[in-house]
């Protein structure tokens, strides 16, 4: 017996050893071969070769044949993916924007060395240093104006009225918060905004709902996930282990390696154990939004209000490298507490074939349950238990949004609106939609809409049949009227769109003088989330009745 346990050892061990040895002869093999057709390139190709960045497209594309998370970083990029895990950065604490020839002043944030310096949304950077900036990048702008903590930077801005403003900034240690807003909505429903799962994130939604703790009885909270893409995984966690029990399991990861096979589980006791939750979510709610929402739902402790989530359900791990660059790669597949995976096969099916569940693209998703028994599915994103459906944003607002006329005219009116005491005080007159219509007709401008695709179609396909010999002549006089038709319904398009286009207006002139909390708490005020989750708890048995089994439903 001894001897059979001896030879089925050494059969193993003998197969197992000549799978690391094939693969190692594989990996060391091919590096040669790359090694050797780098240096030929090098040495003999005919046009001068710049060897680091051969070498970084040639990374780029070996990655992009595994997955759309797996990236390097290199040194230069450094800087930024720190800013993307922690929030934080050494600069002046303003977003940048290029518009026009000029890289702008998008958004100072409130309180740091660019705001205290008299910065404001649309100064134009001439120089930085002595350097001029015209038609530099916004890439090469923001490297200027990063630096060490307590290094000085000389800009010189130009305001839009003309007038030159030069500012010496001390830039410091910039902390952008992972929570930019939170508020009491009504009758004791307080409201906290996450935009992304960095470091010590969960520490300041606890913060922010202390805050609202202070001020008045906490009902219910509503916690806005929405347009999050996570980031740091223990985070998520932590910020489930606010709501849910100790000792609970949160998201259970499976990968490769053993360090990766575990459940991550709640350590601490709950803060707000008993507290009704609302969490929103939309198609850009991703990974760590997905974990918590995931559990939330799950455990069936609160309600989930939106569209399906983004569908990401794999975990990334920053590995250093040499030469102070980073490999960020997917190390596991993640999984809800009743064991889904939320991983959009979808997103990855040009990728790496492991990346997908057992089940085709187009089949169907699997069945899961949470504590109490409710249906739940798999493989495309956390879907809500009350879904709103998103706004259909007009053309002529793309158009808007996208030439930076919504920006460029708050900057030319900013001056002249009254002084508000809060955001609940502003109000757009009827007066300053009309400059903003005037604004648009001085500047001439236009935008593309669905029915100049048709028309441009039309237009080809004519022009094939005039090749052929047809007389076209009526059919051109019609598209004409056509088009004038067409342009005579998008000047329309400024009055049938009033309201959205208003709103957005309003949320660009607020931001100047409320900053981006502002922003926040205007946008909330017709919000169709907000009112289904305000009506939802407002009514503690519709509640109590949607996370019960046998009445789940899906609002539109």
């Amino acid at each position: 017996m001894k001897n059979k346990k001896n030879i089925i050892f050494i059969l193993l061990a003998s197969f197992l050893i000549s799978g690391f040895v094939s693969s190692y002869f594989e990996i060391t093999k091919n590096l040669e071969i790359f090694n050797n057709i780098y240096r030929e390139i090098n040495t003999y190709y005919v046009d001068p070769v710049d060897p680091g960045e051969l070498m970084h497209s040639t990374i780029d594309t070996m990655l992009k044949r595994l997955d759309p998370y797996t990236k390097y970083i290199p040194e230069s990029e450094i800087e930024d993916f720190r800013f993307q895990t922690t929030g934080d950065y050494g600069g002046i604490g303003a977003t940048i924007r290029k518009v026009d020839t000029h890289v702008v002043i998008y958004e100072p944030y409130k309180g740091f060395p660019a705001d205290k310096a008299g910065l404001v949304m649309g100064d134009k950077l001439l120089e930085i240093d002595d350097q001029e900036l015209i038609n530099s990048s916004t890439e090469n702008v923001s490297d200027l104006l990063k630096g060490t903590p307590g290094t000085s930077v000389n800009v010189k801005v130009m305001r839009n009225n003309g007038e030159i403003k030069i500012a010496q900034i001390t830039r410091e240690k910039i902390h952008v918060s992972s929570v930019p807003y939170a508020g009491f909505l009504d009758q004791n429903i307080g409201y906290v905004k996450l935009n992304r799962f960095t470091k010590n994130c969960t520490q300041e939604v606890e913060e922010a709902i202390q805050k609202l703790e202070a001020q008045e009885k906490l009902k219910s909270i509503i916690l806005d996930l929405r347009s999050n893409p996570g980031v740091l995984l223990n985070e998520s966690i932590k910020l489930t282990n606010l709501f849910i029990p100790q000792n609970e399991t949160v998201v259970t990861t499976n990968g490769k390696n053993t360090e990766w096979k575990k459940d991550y589980k709640t350590k601490l006791l709950p803060k707000y154990e008993n507290l009704p939750i609302i969490v929103l979510v939309n198609g850009a709610s991703a990974s760590a939004s997905e974990i918590v929402a995931g559990a939330i739902q799950d455990l069936d402790r609160g309600v989930i209000i939106g569209n399906k989530t983004y569908g990401k359900g794999l975990v990334q791990q920053s590995r250093k490298l040499s030469y102070n660059s980073r490999l960020k790669v997917t190390v596991a597949k993640y999984y809800t507490p009743s064991g889904r995976c939320i991983q959009d096969a979808s997103k990855t099916k040009k990728y790496n074939s492991y990346l997908e569940s057992g089940n085709s693209v187009d089949s169907l998703r699997n069945k899961f349950f949470t504590k109490k028994k409710r249906i739940v599915y798999d493989g495309g994103g956390i879907d809500p238990d009350i879904k709103i459906e998103p706004k259909e944003y007009p053309d002529i607002l793309i158009g808007l949004i996208r030439d930076n006329h919504i920006f460029k005219f708050g900057n030319t009116v900013v001056n002249n609106l009254p002084q508000y005491n809060s955001v609940n005080n502003f109000s757009l007159t009827d007066e300053i939609y009309q400059e903003f219509i005037n604004y648009l007709n001085s500047n001439e401008f236009e935008f593309a809409s669905y029915s100049d695709d048709i028309i441009e179609m039309l237009e080809s396909s004519l022009s094939e049949l005039e090749k052929e010999g047809f007389k076209l002549d009526k059919i051109n006089e019609n598209i004409n009227k056509l088009k004038a038709d067409v342009k005579s319904q998008k000047k329309e398009d400024l009055n049938v769109h009033e309201e959205i286009i208003k709103n957005h207006l309003s949320a660009n002139l607020i931001t100047r003088s409320f900053y981006q909390a502002g922003k926040i708490e205007y946008s909330l005020k017709d919000d169709p989330y907000i009112l289904e989750a305000l009506s939802i708890l407002n009514n503690e048995k519709e509640y109590n009745e949607i996370l019960t089994p046998s009445t789940i439903s899906f609002k539109k």
